[in-house]
C-alpha cells in the first residue's frame, strides 16, 4: 500500500505544480507587457469583431481610431486582439489571461503588443481623464490590464 500512496503523492505534487505554473502571473509581469507594447495611445473603438467563441472565451478583434499617440509610429487606424467571457456557459481556463470587454464607441487608453497583436491594457476614459493622460504622459503607470496616472 505504501508504494501506491507514495506514487499518488508524487502524482498529486506534479499536478499541483503544473497548475501553479500556468496560473496568474505577478502584477509586474502584466505591467511590463504594457510597457513593452509598441502601441500606446488614446483611441476610439470603431468596431469589435468576434473571431471565435469557445467554451472558455470569446476572441475578438478590436479596431481603433487614433486620438493621441504615446509611442512612435502609431497608425491612424490600428487593431488588437482580446479575450472576454460573454456567456454564462463559458468557463475560463485557469491561467493568466486578461479579459477585456470592448464596445464600439469606447474612448480608451490602450496598449497593444503590435498592430493586430494582443491588447495588453484597456482603460476607459472620459474627456477630462483623456486630457490628464495627454498632459501627463510621464505619469502613466500600468497594472493588470489597465493604466492609471501617478499624480
Amino acid at each position: 500500500m505504501k508504494p501506491f500512496f507514495r506514487t499518488f503523492q508524487a502524482l498529486l505534487l506534479v499536478l499541483v505544480l503544473a497548475e501553479t505554473a500556468s496560473g496568474v502571473m505577478p502584477p509586474d509581469h502584466y505591467a511590463e507587457m504594457s510597457e513593452r507594447s509598441k502601441i500606446k495611445a488614446t483611441a476610439l473603438v470603431l468596431s469589435v469583431e468576434i473571431l471565435e467563441t469557445t467554451k472558455e472565451h470569446t476572441m475578438k478583434r478590436v479596431s481603433f481610431f487614433l486620438r493621441h499617440p504615446f509611442s512612435d509610429g502609431v497608425p491612424d487606424h490600428f487593431s488588437g486582439i482580446c479575450f472576454s467571457v460573454d456567456w454564462p456557459w463559458q468557463s475560463p481556463m485557469a491561467g493568466g489571461t486578461l479579459y477585456f470587454y470592448p464596445e464600439t464607441g469606447d474612448k480608451v487608453y490602450v496598449t497593444v503588443a503590435s498592430n493586430g497583436g494582443g491588447i495588453t491594457s484597456y482603460t476607459y476614459l472620459n474627456e477630462g481623464l483623456e486630457s490628464l493622460f495627454v498632459d501627463n504622459p510621464d505619469k502613466i503607470r500600468y497594472g493588470m490590464g489597465n493604466a492609471w496616472l501617478d499624480l
